[in-house]
C-alpha cells in the first residue's frame, strides 16, 4: 500500500443514462495497470516498442510510463537490456497467494532468529533502481545498535549488500556498470577500484555471502546473503549490521555463515530449485 499523499483525495462518480453510477477512470492509472498486465501475461521480456503495438500507445507514453516503473522496482530491464519483466519491489508487494506465503512474513521470522544469534540488527531489503530499500528490521540485544526505518533505502553498492546485488548481475552487466560508473568512496575503506570491486564480488558468489568491514559506514561492520525465489533470480536481501566494536573478523565470518544458511532456507521456500 502506499502511503496517503498530502491533501484530500477525491473520486469522481458519473451517472450513466441508466441512472447507474460509475466511477471515473484515471487515464495515467489505467495505462500504468494494463503495461504491468501485458509484461506480466508474456512469456518474455517486452521492449517499448513491443509494448507501444500491444497497448496501441504512442511510444513516448510507453517509455514515460516504463521509466517511472522502473525506478520504482515495479519492473525492471533484463541483463541491462531495454526490454522489461516485473522487478522485485512488485513481487513483493504482491508476495501473498495459494503458493507464495508473505515474503516479509516469512523473512521476519528469520530476522528474528539471527537478531537472536548474533545480537546485532538484522535487515530485509528489496534491490530496486539504484538503491535498496529496507522491508524489516530486527534490533539484537545491544542497547546502541544500528538501525533505520522500515522503507527507507541505502544506496546500490553499500557494503556487503551491494555485492550481493551485484553478484546477482550478467557478468558482462556487472563488468560494464563497473567499468563505466565511479564508485562511491563512503569511507576511507571503501572498494572504489573496479578490477577490486569485481574480485570482491566473485569471492561473495563463491561463499554465498559478502561482508564489510567499515566500508559503508566507519565503524560498522555488516554481512549480506541473496534470497532467490524461481530460476534464482534475486528477489531481497538479508544482512546484518553492527558496530565493529562488537565484531571481530571471527565472528563476522560466522554471522555470514548463518546468513547463509537463513537465506537459503527462505528461498527454498520462496520456490529457488
Amino acid at each position: 500500500m502506499f502511503p496517503q499523499q498530502n491533501g484530500t483525495a477525491t473520486a469522481h462518480a458519473q451517472t450513466g443514462a441508466n441512472g447507474r453510477v460509475r466511477i471515473a477512470r484515471v487515464p495515467a492509472v489505467l495505462k500504468a495497470f494494463k503495461l504491468i498486465e501485458t509484461i506480466s501475461l508474456s512469456d518474455r521480456p517486452l521492449g517499448v516498442s513491443e509494448l507501444s503495438r500491444r497497448l496501441s500507445m504512442g511510444k513516448s507514453t510507453v517509455h514515460g510510463i516504463v521509466t517511472t516503473l522502473e525506478s520504482l522496482g515495479v519492473v525492471e530491464a533484463v541483463n541491462g537490456s531495454k526490454r522489461y519483466v516485473l522487478g522485485p519491489r512488485l513481487a513483493a508487494l504482491c508476495s501473498r497467494s495459494e503458493k507464495q506465503a508473505d515474503l516479509r512474513q516469512i523473512a521476519h521470522v528469520a530476522l528474528e532468529r539471527l537478531a537472536a544469534t548474533t545480537e546485532q540488527t538484522s535487515f530485509f531489503g528489496i534491490p530496486t533502481d539504484g538503491h535498496v530499500t529496507i522491508l524489516d528490521i530486527v534490533h539484537g540485544r545491544p542497547t546502541l545498535s544500528i538501525s533505520a526505518p522500515v522503507g527507507s533505502s541505502i544506496p546500490l553498492l553499500a557494503g556487503a549488500v551491494g555485492k550481493v546485488v551485484l553478484a546477482s548481475w550478467d557478468p558482462q552487466r556487472r563488468k560494464t556498470f563497473l567499468r563505466e560508473n565511479i564508485l562511491p568512496a563512503f569511507t576511507p575503506h571503501s572498494i572504489v577500484r573496479p578490477d577490486a570491486y569485481e574480485a570482491a564480488v566473485v569471492f561473495a558468489q563463491s561463499r554465498g555471502a559478502a561482508t564489510d568491514v567499515d566500508e559503508y559506514v566507519d565503524g560498522v561492520r555488516a554481512a549480506a546473503a541473496p534470497v532467490t525465489g524461481a530460476g534464482h533470480k534475486l528477489v531481497g536481501v538479508l544482512w546484518v549490521a553492527g558496530f565493529s566494536r562488537n565484531i571481530d573478523d571471527a565472528r563476522l565470518d560466522e554471522i555470514a555463515t548463518t546468513l547463509v544458511n537463513e537465506a537459503t532456507e527462505i528461498s527454498s521456500r520462496l520456490g529457488a530449485t
